[in-house]
């Protein structure tokens, strides 16, 4: 029997973070290291080698590729975040000891390219390789989040306040149901700028109310107006004060609305089961700036039938785009890739030649085929000559070509 049933979800961030498991019974993420004293579950963002001091702020250290100071020893940020990931995994022994990981996927506020490949390095160290590993960003476990919700919570759009205490943005999620599958997508707008006098300000006005609540009264007023909006989400310790206790009862009014520090963690958790459990939203693409917009495939023939192999996928961040096949042209000099569009399916064809092996590709070569991306637009094709048994050995030849596929 597999023991790899876990469903995980992790929110990394520089200060604090959470973990959830996916509970098959209740059918929900269930918070790990959750206590009284710590309802949401926050673990601090830290670690103790040995008994010496603790190291904070070792995320920003990855980032700017900056070695950790363990005392006067110099480590790498990227073993000590591979120490925090053994760490904080290891909270869900507590409730499932004898599940493995089936799929994890962390969620961080951003993503580049750099520190997400960093992100792997540090998960490859405690053996978890990408094919149980995904890593999306904020906006996308948003997404994940609200499209697992009951329906009549995203028959229109929905809105997310996200205030940490000193950054505070509106992102809206829209669901354009014109294009089969559905596109899901986020816009952002800051209000930091709007909110920051009113948050050095804890006065009260003539009518007695807390200034801070009067300024984010208005700032949800002129996000929100002239549209529809089935739900509001507010997230982040930026709410959790008295002023925010008075108003949002006020803002709930002609909608639901919903305040929490789980909703990334659980987005997460959500991703993870589309990504390695059950697929439940076929009928939509999430997306965002950072994604795919293509479809590519090719046809192929097994078994004396043609189908089509999907080489990338609309809506997969395109740094995480990487796969490999092995082909054996029948008599073939060229090599077909469909590329059809998500947002309004538009398809076209490119040939990729393989005349650097003409003499050879009736049935007497193995290629290698490598698709990855530089750019969301942007793919790379690597073709590689394997040759065919000890009667053809491959040229080791290796070729490359960049193609614009939207």
């Amino acid at each position: 029997m597999d023991d790899r049933t876990l469903i995980i979800g992790m929110d990394l961030c520089d200060e604090v973070s959470q973990l959830a498991v996916y509970d098959r019974e209740l059918m929900e993420p269930v918070l790990m290291g959750q206590s009284e004293d710590n309802p949401d579950a926050l673990i601090e963002t830290a670690v103790e080698l040995g008994e010496r001091a603790t190291i904070r702020g070792f995320l920003d250290k990855l980032k700017k590729d900056l070695p950790v100071m363990d005392g006067e020893k110099e480590v790498p940020p990227e073993r000590v975040l591979a120490y925090f990931f053994r760490k904080t995994l290891s909270l869900t022994r507590g409730r499932y000891p004898a599940e493995k990981i089936k799929m994890l996927v962390i969620t961080v506020p951003t993503l580049e390219k750099s520190f997400v490949d960093k992100l792997y390095e540090s998960l490859a160290l405690i053996d978890l390789d990408s094919d149980r590993v995904r890593i999306i960003d904020h906006k996308r476990s948003y997404m994940y989040y609200v499209l697992y919700q009951k329906k009549e919570l995203w028959t229109s759009d929905v809105g997310l306040f996200d205030y940490d205490g000193d950054r505070m943005v509106y992102e809206q999620l829209k669901i354009d149901r014109s294009h089969k599958p559905a596109l899901v997508g986020v816009t952002e707008r800051d209000y930091t700028k709007a909110f920051k006098s009113a948050e050095s300000d804890a006065s009260l006005t003539s009518e007695g109310k807390d200034v801070r609540g009067v300024v984010f009264e208005n700032i949800v007023h002129s996000a929100i107006k002239g549209q529809i909006i089935s739900s509001l989400f507010m997230t982040g310790e930026g709410f959790e004060t008295e002023w925010a206790d008075d108003l949002l009862p006020r803002l709930a009014v002609g909608r639901r609305l919903f305040r929490g520090r789980n909703l990334y963690v659980s987005g997460a958790v959500y991703a993870a089961k589309e990504f390695g459990d059950k697929k439940r939203l076929e009928d939509y693409v999430v997306f965002s700036p950072d994604m795919v917009p293509v479809n590519l495939t090719m046809q192929v023939y097994e078994d004396g039938h043609a189908h089509d192999v999907v080489l990338a996928s609309a809506g997969d961040p395109w740094f995480d785009e990487d796969t490999e096949i092995d082909l054996i042209p029948d008599g073939d000099t060229e090599i077909v890739i469909t590329s059809k569009t998500a947002f309004d399916g538009e398809e076209r064809k490119f040939m990729l030649d393989i005349s650097p092996v003409m003499g050879k590709v009736d049935r007497l070569v193995r290629l290698g085929l490598r698709v990855r991306f530089e750019s969301p637009d942007t793919a790379v094709f690597t073709i590689r000559d394997k040759g065919f048994g000890e009667t053809m050995p491959g040229s080791n030849r290796v070729w490359e070509e960049t193609v614009k596929c939207s």
